[in-house]
């Protein structure tokens, strides 16, 4: 590969995703006790730290490759950018649902705005979707490469549904961990209501999530397919 300008602009947004994505998921868990939680670790049960740490695990790993490793596999080194592109749809709706739904709803409890909260959820999401648009990796999308990105999320819901049936507490005496993933919401699983921010029930928001996600795949993949061929 030719390292152009190009190149090392997104290998600084590499490392800078990594430092935001992993950092900011470290500094949620020494401030986990004082923004409320009961254990550290209750920070991890979040989609929010897990898909920064996705993120940043891959991006890391990207970065170790083209640094130590220039022979690397070319067969593995491409499954790593497929990957690349499941994961930043996922950081991608981290950022979307925090600004969307999680920030306006918020009480002050939640310290949302925090410094560990903004590296999480506004510049990790930020870098990692601007060095997806900017990499000259070649990869081809299809719909089935979209539909794959719904694969993370969805196994988040379902482990959501699974812990709120074990009630699991995730860290500050909930069995659930976002206000539209409440099940026991005035909503309800299929009701509606006029309390705010519970107008529907969580059957119709994980519905909406995940078309949500998916549509939001066939938009970068379409967006990133252009963008190879120009």
């Amino acid at each position: 590969m030719i390292k152009d300008s190009k190149y090392y602009l997104c290998f600084t947004f590499k490392i800078l995703t990594v430092i935001f994505s992993i950092g900011g998921v470290i500094l949620s868990l020494f401030n986990a006790t004082l923004d409320g939680y009961k254990h550290w670790y209750n920070r991890t049960m979040y989609f929010t730290a897990q898909s920064n740490l996705w993120i940043g695990s891959v991006f890391l790993a990207i970065i170790i490759i083209d640094l130590f490793f220039p022979n690397f596999n070319e067969k593995y080194y491409k499954k790593l950018y497929y990957l690349k592109y499941v994961l930043t749809v996922s950081i991608s709706v981290t950022g979307i649902v925090f600004l969307a739904l999680l920030a306006p709803f918020a009480d002050e409890s939640y310290h949302v705005w925090s410094l560990s909260g903004i590296l999480t959820h506004i510049l990790s999401p930020a870098f990692a979707i601007a060095d997806f648009f900017l990499d000259d990796y070649l990869i081809i999308l299809n719909k089935k490469s979209s539909l794959k990105a719904i694969l993370p999320p969805l196994f988040y819901l379902l482990s959501v549904i699974i812990f709120h049936l074990l009630k699991i507490d995730f860290g500050r005496g909930q069995t659930f961990p976002y206000f539209f993933l409440n099940f026991s919401s005035p909503a309800g699983i299929f009701g509606f209501s006029n309390q705010a921010p519970f107008f529907m029930g969580s059957f119709y928001w994980l519905i909406i999530l995940l078309v949500l996600v998916y549509l939001l795949a066939l938009v970068y993949a379409k967006l990133k397919n252009n963008f190879q061929t120009h």
